[in-house]
């Protein structure tokens, strides 16, 4: 108990100075924050604390810079345990409005409880006036009773329902406050790091010092808009950064730095051991959640096959406004490539508060020229045609995988995901369904049996593409399809020779392309058909 009071006064004595967050290096996982602070010194020795740091960094990390020809004697890292927890802006802010909110309700609730009274006491009046004159009463003094008492009740009960009303909406919005209060109270419930140094000073004076550290409780995520107006023009791309972080710190006004990189704590190079073979046991697993898992992979496979495709968008429609010409924080981000990553730096004081929200920073706008468009369907899969965007030299954007809002000609399409981990010469984007394309696939019976021939199953299928452009341009189209591929010398696949000659055939894979261009208005068939052979006895997924 001694030794903890001493704890106390020792801390006290230190009269702890707080550190502001001037700058902050957001990495895709982690952050460096950069802290200031003025520090009184005398001359010789000084004890001094710095508080408002992290709770959460990595103390290997840790870094002091002190100026004035001060000398760092030793400095000890801690959490600050014994002071209370500091407010943040937001949850401040929010008890604030809570606060308001319930007076509000009061004001509401004891006006309701007065009217309800004024009411009781038109009602007993009305009566007690009827009881004192029937003796004298006359039809005037009636209707003039009624009519007051008509007018004030209906004025009374009005106003009882609008009260009603604000009472219900104000009780929502309490509801609504004490929720997100307790969620950002929980996000802010952090304790404070503390500094603790001992240092040599050649003179009394005030003196800068700056705290840097690493801490992995932030992060950034990169999106995009993919912008096209109309087919055969370039896009415009703007990168957008989703920011987040919990350090336990408000970062309010701070210079703020994404980075690509992601620090890691195993920064060695791998190196191989010897690689000893020996007998192990196989098991067989049936209906794993793996095998499950690797099932529903497969079938909702992108329309590209997986060695093409990179994006595919969700169709939808809806109308957004013309957009206007106006500032946005991307005009004052530059961009610069590191030996190891790529870093954007905003010119302009940044607020990330500290609850775990993302918070959407528009980064950069690129314009793509290099861009071929082409219509792609698999009717196998998905009997309808895609707009694509082929873009040539796309390393050269420097882009990371992230979710993209696609919008034609002003019109939202929905979301896909862009994947620049591709080592494709072109990046595909799938920018949406294009109705004007109609693309139909059906079985062709004549071209489809199932023989015997002795202890042999012959399996023949057939089918027909057919596609027709009835857009008023010409358009390029991309048409593929599906045979199977034999993993087994007794199953054979071959193709007929009625099939129509495709522009590529990938054996390996079992996929035939077509590629194509239609005039307006014109349309073409494609014909696919194969035959299996595989033993009579065997059941094979076909």
């Amino acid at each position: 108990m001694l030794f903890a009071s001493v704890v106390v006064l020792s801390l006290m004595a230190q009269t702890p100075r707080s550190a502001q967050v001037k700058s902050a290096v957001v990495f895709l996982s982690g952050a460096q924050l950069t802290q200031t602070v003025t520090l009184n010194l005398q001359k010789g020795d000084n004890d001094v604390a710095i508080e408002n740091l992290s709770p959460s960094i990595n103390q290997s990390s840790l870094q002091v810079k002190i100026g004035g020809g001060v000398v760092i004697s030793s400095y000890e890292y801690s959490i600050d345990y014994l002071s209370a927890d500091k407010s943040y802006h937001s949850v401040t802010a929010i008890s604030d409005s809570l606060q308001k909110a319930n007076a509000t309700l009061q004001t509401i609730e004891e006006q309701l409880a007065t009217n309800k009274q004024m009411l009781v006491l038109l009602d007993k009046g009305v009566g007690h006036s009827m009881e004192v004159e029937q003796q004298n009463i006359t039809t005037e003094t009636i209707e003039k009773n009624l009519n007051y008492y008509k007018n004030r009740s209906l004025a009374l009960k009005a106003e009882q329902t609008k009260l009603t009303a604000q009472q219900k909406d104000t009780k929502a919005l309490i509801s609504r406050l004490q929720q997100q209060l307790r969620q950002d109270a929980n996000q802010n419930a952090r304790r404070s790091g503390i500094l603790k140094l001992h240092l040599n000073s050649p003179k009394t004076a005030n003196v800068n010092a700056e705290i840097q550290y690493f801490t992995p409780s932030a992060y950034w995520v990169p999106s995009y808009e993919l912008n096209v107006e109309k087919v055969n023009s370039p896009i415009n791309v703007i990168m957008k950064a989703q920011v987040a972080q919990t350090t336990g710190l408000e970062w309010t006004n701070v210079r703020l730095t994404l980075s690509t990189a992601t620090p890691s704590q195993n920064n060695t190079a791998p190196q191989f051991s010897t690689w000893f073979l020996r007998q192990q046991e196989h098991y067989k697993s049936y209906g794993t959640a793996a095998a499950r898992n690797t099932s529903m992979l497969r079938k909702s496979a992108a329309v590209y096959d997986a060695a093409e495709t990179e994006l595919m968008a969700v169709p939808m429609e809806m109308a957004v406004e013309e957009d206007m010409e106006t500032a946005t924080v991307a005009d004052f981000v530059s961009q610069s490539e590191q030996q190891l990553s790529v870093e954007y730096d905003i010119d302009l004081p940044y607020t990330i508060l500290g609850n775990g929200k993302q918070q959407t920073i528009a980064l950069l706008n690129k314009k793509i020229e290099d861009v071929e468009y082409t219509y792609y369907t698999a009717p196998k899969l998905d009997a309808r045609a895609y707009l694509v965007a082929e873009v040539k030299n796309w390393q050269k954007l420097q882009l990371l995988d992230g979710r993209a809002v696609v919008t034609y000609n002003g019109t939202f399409f929905g979301e896909t995901y862009l994947s620049s981990s591709t080592t494709d010469q072109a990046l595909r984007l799938t920018l949406g369904e294009d109705k004007q394309i109609a693309v139909k696939r059906e079985k062709i019976e004549d071209y489809t049996s199932t023989k015997i021939v002795g202890s042999e199953k012959r399996v023949t299928h057939g089918y027909k593409i057919m596609v027709k452009n009835n857009k008023t341009i010409d358009a390029d189209i991309v048409v593929k399809e599906q045979y199977p591929v034999s993993t087994d010398k007794q199953i054979v696949c071959t193709l007929s020779d009625k099939i129509s000659s495709p522009t590529t055939n990938d054996t390996g894979k079992g996929i035939l392309t077509y590629n194509d261009r239609l005039k307006s208005g014109e349309s073409r068939e494609y014909i696919v058909t194969y035959t299996v052979k595989y033993p009579k006895d065997w059941d094979i997924n076909l």
